[in-house]
Order: structure tokens, then sequence, then C-alpha cells
């Protein structure tokens, strides 16, 4: 049985598990040997306690370890809808995961969700992140509250930027980085604090430089609505 597996047993969301992965560097192949396990996921919630006085959570979380982060599927197609980058990554995981038939369904239709407005997403996010950190420039603080650098934010928001600029071009966010590939070392090498911060600001800005010049991009604007809402009444078995 894996870490998933055992966890899904001891500690199940309050639903039906439509979708369970490990979460965070691990889920992209980018793990140090001190690295946590982390899970996420999808769960369906009866449709009688949807609608009666006290309906579950939309999002089922814990912050102290294992971390974990599972969203009612209400919520989690409002989030696809929009792009959200954590959420749009889970459609196109193939590694360390368990799917369910419902989930599947969805996951044949997952390019209809690659869209302008999910490249939007990502960028916003990197853009918001870089000016944070540019206002605490020479900081070298081992986390990212107030903002301060730190190579676990300089990998994440660099994977990040990859995976904006695969969309723009047409291509699928790379969830798992294979090892020995060009990405991979360069992920790596940041994640040990190879990189200074002007390297890594140069490089995550030539990056976003690369796909505003591609604007307007060759994509839908938005994510396919009825596909997903066909989905959605269909696991909650009203279609």
């Amino acid at each position: 049985m894996t870490e998933l597996d055992d966890f899904l047993a001891s500690t199940p969301p309050p639903g039906h598990v439509v979708f369970a992965k490990v979460w965070g560097s691990r889920s992209h192949n980018l793990q140090l040997p001190t690295s946590d396990w982390d899970f996420a996921g999808v769960y369906a919630t009866p449709l009688r306690k949807l609608v009666g006085l006290r309906p579950p959570p939309e999002t089922w979380e814990n912050k102290v370890e294992p971390h974990t982060v599972f969203h009612e599927i209400g919520k989690f197609a409002k989030l696809l809808l929009i792009g959200n980058p954590g959420i749009l990554e889970m459609l196109f995981t193939d590694h360390l995961c368990v799917e369910t038939p419902e989930w599947q369904i969805l996951k044949a239709e997952r390019r209809r969700f690659l869209t302008a407005t999910a490249v939007g997403q990502y960028l916003g996010y990197a853009n918001g992140q870089m000016k944070r950190l540019e206002k605490h420039e020479g900081q070298a603080g081992l986390h990212t509250k107030g903002g301060e650098y730190s190579e676990k934010w300089a990998y994440h928001i660099t994977r990040l930027i990859h995976d904006a600029l695969n969309i723009a071009q047409g291509g699928e966010p790379a969830i798992w980085i294979e090892s020995g590939s060009q990405l991979h070392d360069t992920i790596m090498q940041i994640r040990r604090n190879e990189w200074t911060w002007q390297q890594v600001r140069d490089y995550i800005s030539n990056l976003m430089e690369r796909i505003a010049a591609m604007k307007p991009f060759n994509l839908p604007e938005t994510g396919d609505e009825n596909v997903l809402n066909d989905w959605l009444l269909k696991v909650r078995g009203v279609a």
C-alpha cells in the first residue's frame, strides 16, 4: 500500500473521493530526501447532505503534516473554470494518484480547460509574487511569509511559469518532470539554492516576456462550461 492509500484509509475526506493525488514537490519529481508527503484531491458530497441545513465544507484542509487540501466538486468546478493553476494541474496528473471512473470522464476532456484565462491566472500569480519579493530584495529568509526570498518559492514559481509557457504555446502543463531533462536539472539547481535571487529573477522575467509577446493566445478564452456542468450533474447523480 502506498502513502496515498494509507492516508485515504486512515483519514478519509468528508465525502466520496473522486480523485486524490500526492501533492507538492513529490508529485512533480522534484523532491529532496527531506520532503514531506502532502495530499490533495476532490470529493463529492451526497446530494442529501449538500442541500441540508449543515452541508460539509467546500474545502477540507489540514495545515499540519501531512498537509492536505481536498475540494468538494462544486468548488473544484468553479476554480477549474477560472483556470486556477493548482486545480488545473490535477487534470494533468498521471503519477502518484487515485482516479475513479467519474474522474476519468472529465480527464478525457481536460484540454478543453487550457485557456487564455488559465494563462492569465498563471501570469497573475507570478507577477504578484515577483512584485512582492522585489520589495524584499537581498533578504534570505527560509520562508515566503513577508515576501522573503527562498529556494522553495523560487523553484515553485519557475515550474509554474514553464507550465504557463507550455499552455500558451498550445501544449500541456508538465506535472511530472522527468529526471535528466533540462527543466528538471534547472529546477533542482534552484531547489538546492545554487542560483542567486538575481539569476532566478532574470530567468523568470525572460519567460514572462516570452509569454506576453505571444498575445493574443491561440486558445479559447474560457473553459467549456457545458462539459463541466454535465459532468458535475452526473457525479451528483442528477443527470
